[in-house]
């Protein structure tokens, strides 16, 4: 008998328990970094975060689908690796060490299903799009997307602002969970919907360009769209977009990693610059972001001053941020990085006459171009929510500590 913990309580804990060799196996619980105050499972085993998990175990298998981090994370916790299984790891499923706690048979065929269903099946579904990308019919389907140049052209010399909306800001309008460091929020969703649904003449409406060709994009980032965009997905997407009216370009906050051609990467950047040159800025960011820490990125602008805001659910204290902000953010151009509360942030601001850009992943897009590296990596010192838990990440280097803390005008991250 095998005691094992599942990491995760999920879509990937259901393809496990299809294939778990029940009478081999004691559950002693479950793992959920994310639990709220639910600390038992429907089945009464205890749930418990990574920091509380014991080695008191056989094996700790995580069936979550984007392991890797998770896997790094439990081997800085110093758990041995032959203890970690990974479900949707292929290399794990051919460890015969690990076929007495999962049928081999039934694992091998889970994971042929799932390869087959998020890879071939998505790119038949969206290969008309793709194709007929210039027809007028395939037109009319899809929201009208004002290229990255001209969007941030617009940003510049109008001083706009802009509000973005990527797959978690949708998820959490049509009441699922995608991202790790904001849960579901009813009063999240409806302002997220009355800002996608707003009209301002101050305020850029962003969005993804995801909805036809996509070959601009490296194979993994296209295949990662499909993966996404579903039909029943795309059927939300419509649902909620006015395909009469010009969205702007969501991803020039993503200038390099997803990009095919990446010779033009320090063009893209360089242009994106332009809009805080010889600005006073002022950042409102998570305690791990660290935007602009480290690098160049923020040399150009005249000052730089910082709101430290929590890194997980900030739009519990919504309502703290936008006051600070307020009071910091006069006369300055703000850079809102705090995910979908950015969102609503910069519509709320946008009606009262600041200037607001939801700005997202740059920061992390611009470590990595420097890096010159080919695919989504941890960043040292910063919080890279695709790649690593916020648990992992260290204090700011010290060469920078100095001149970081000076920025920081507002601590709310309690």
């Amino acid at each position: 008998m095998k005691n094992i913990y599942i990491f995760g309580m999920g879509k990937g804990k259901e393809y496990l328990d299809r294939c778990i060799n029940s009478s081999n196996v004691k559950i002693l619980g479950y793992i959920n970094n994310y639990r709220n105050e639910n600390k038992i499972a429907e089945d009464g085993k205890k749930i418990l975060t990574q920091e509380e998990l014991e080695e008191n175990c056989d094996y700790i298998i995580v069936t979550l689908m984007q392991f890797e981090s998770v896997r790094d994370s439990l081997l800085k916790q110093e758990i041995k690796r032959e203890k970690i299984i990974c479900f949707f790891d292929f290399k794990d499923a051919e460890n015969k060490e690990y076929w007495s706690v999962i049928d081999p048979f039934k694992w091998r065929t889970e994971l042929m299903w799932k390869h087959y269903n998020s890879v071939v099946v998505p790119s038949i579904d969206n290969l008309c799009y793709e194709i007929y990308s210039d027809s007028e019919e395939i037109k009319k389907q899809c929201p009208k997307i004002i290229d990255v140049r001209e969007s941030v052209d617009k940003l510049i010399s109008e001083k706009q602002c802009m509000a973005r909306f990527g797959d978690n800001e949708f998820e959490l309008m049509c009441g699922r969970l995608r991202t790790n460091y904001q849960n579901i929020n009813n009063d999240l969703a409806n302002r997220l919907t009355e800002v996608l649904h707003s009209d301002k003449e101050n305020l850029m409406i962003a969005i993804a360009d995801n909805y036809r060709a996509l070959d601009k994009y490296t194979d993994d980032a296209a295949r990662e769209i499909r993966k996404y965009l579903t039909e029943d997905v795309r059927k939300d997407h419509m649902r909620l977009l006015d395909l009469n009216r010009p969205y702007y370009d969501a991803y020039l906050s993503r200038p390099y990693i997803m990009y095919r051609d990446k010779s033009t990467a320090k063009e893209r950047f360089d242009h994106i610059k332009q809009l805080w040159n010889d600005q006073d800025v002022l950042i409102v960011e998570g305690e791990y972001t660290r935007f602009g820490v480290g690098n160049d990125l923020l040399d150009n602008a005249a000052s730089v001053s910082r709101i430290i805001v929590p890194s997980k659910n900030a739009f519990d204290e919504y309502k703290i941020i936008k006051e600070k902000t307020c009071q910091y953010g006069r006369d300055k151009l703000i850079l809102a990085i705090i995910g979908p509360t950015a969102t609503v942030l910069a519509y709320d601001l946008a009606n009262e006459n600041y200037w607001i850009v939801d700005i997202g992943q740059l920061d992390t897009e611009y470590e990595w171009f420097l890096r010159g590296v080919q695919e989504r990596c941890e960043v040292r010192y910063k919080g890279v929510s695709e790649v690593i838990s916020y648990d992992g990440v260290e204090h700011v280097m010290d060469d920078n500590i100095k001149k970081y803390m000076s920025e920081i005008i507002c601590d709310l991250h309690w």
